[in-house]
């Protein structure tokens, strides 16, 4: 079922922290032609579609408080200029276009697909709206639609990171997994590689939901990592499941998506969060001033890979510092995440010493690193 937002929602607090830019780059190869029309970016009217609820403490929220936030960085008002349709399934055909319709009766100037699933007929339906732009997370597959998407294991990386220099005493970490898919796989193991640069020897016990959202399931995989002496642990989840059963048996974590500190605050270290703000206000600018190209691929990292604030109760300042630091490393190429030499589970060298891995292999991730266990093989 749909629902039309035209009042501005409470967006939580890591929205406000979220203010530093990450750059913007379009994709190479042949362009589009760019829109031409111009007007205030004020004046934009931006369509926004999700699959879940913008309040799912996960991904949808994530990509809602980057769309709030960018608008209210460029003076767009919320409560008039931003339509926000939910649960927009990305099996139904029939609604994705229905729903764009409604948006394109609506005046929307832009409309955002916020998830992966609706690339194919939004770019058929660009075909038929021709004066509106759109957005699509995704992987530069389309060369008619805005694809844009962000290095979150660049973030992965340092929570392992963190999470390892934390762990003393222990070569053992533990991560709550969603489904076997190429993204997931990604999280996994640019974790496992954070917590390799931290500890050599460290490792990294896999259990999986095999679903998307599931409280249950993923509340016992964690409950069952803690039994078997486990005591920090990354996740690629949405509910606030995994924190909460780490807050009740002594065991800390990572957040994921979204800031997870409140969920669970005697558990939660910081949590690897989605910055869409810096790509979403590029794209308003450049439609707004007529220069925007509509086969632009955003591939993003910096503070867009974000982390949350750390809890300052649980993670001392000098490891703290040490993030940081590597950080900053991340950000001037001094430290590349998928780096040569580079093996998988199997043994095999995925990445020879002195070579770096393409962007086309670690979006399409089919492996797992040596130091995961539980990994599903390929």
């Amino acid at each position: 079922m749909k629902k039309k937002i035209v009042s501005m929602l409470m967006v939580t607090a890591l929205v406000a922290s979220l203010t530093a830019g990450c750059g913007s780059s379009a994709g190479d190869g042949e362009k589009a032609d760019a829109k031409k029309e111009k007007k205030d970016v004020s004046e934009l009217i931006i369509g926004e579609m999700e699959y879940s609820v913008v309040e799912d403490g996960g991904w949808a929220q994530s990509m809602h408080e980057g769309l709030v936030k960018a608008c209210e960085n460029v003076g767009i008002d919320t409560k008039t200029n931003l339509i926000t349709m939910e649960e927009i399934s990305e099996e139904d055909t029939s609604l994705i276009e229905s729903t764009v319709e409604e948006l394109v009766d609506e005046g929307a100037d832009i409309i955002f697909g916020c998830s992966a699933g609706y690339a194919a007929i939004l770019s058929e339906l660009q075909e038929e709206y021709p004066d509106v732009v759109f957005a699509q997370q995704g992987n530069d597959v389309y060369d008619n639609i805005i694809e844009f998407q962000i290095r979150g294991y660049e973030g992965d990386f340092l929570t392992g990171y963190l999470s390892a220099l934390m762990n003393e005493g222990s070569n053992q970490l533990g991560f709550c997994a969603s489904m076997d898919e190429a993204s997931v796989r990604t999280a996994i193991n640019s974790y496992a590689l954070g917590a390799k640069y931290a500890n050599p020897d460290a490792t990294v016990q896999v259990l999986w939901a095999d679903s998307w959202y599931d409280l249950d399931i993923e509340s016992q995989n964690a409950k069952t990592l803690i039994d078997n002496g486990i005591k920090y642990m990354g996740m690629e989840a949405s509910s606030p499941a995994v924190p909460q059963t780490c807050e009740e048996n002594g065991a800390f974590c990572i957040g994921y998506n979204v800031d997870m500190q409140a969920s669970a605050p005697k558990a939660v270290l910081t949590s690897f969060v989605w910055n869409w703000a810096p790509i979403f206000e590029d794209i308003m600018k450049k439609t707004a001033d007529g220069t925007v190209d509509i086969s632009a691929n955003y591939y993003e990292g910096g503070e867009c890979a974000a982390l949350a604030p750390f809890n300052k109760d649980l993670v001392p300042q000098d490891v703290q510092d040490k993030v940081n630091e590597l950080r900053e490393k991340i950000n001037s190429g001094e430290v590349q995440v998928y780096a040569g030499e580079l093996k998988d589970s199997k043994g095999n060298v995925l990445v020879k010493e002195g070579e770096t891995m393409s962007d086309e292999d670690i979006l399409a991730q089919d492996f797992f690193v040596d130091n995961v266990i539980g990994g599903k093989d390929k």
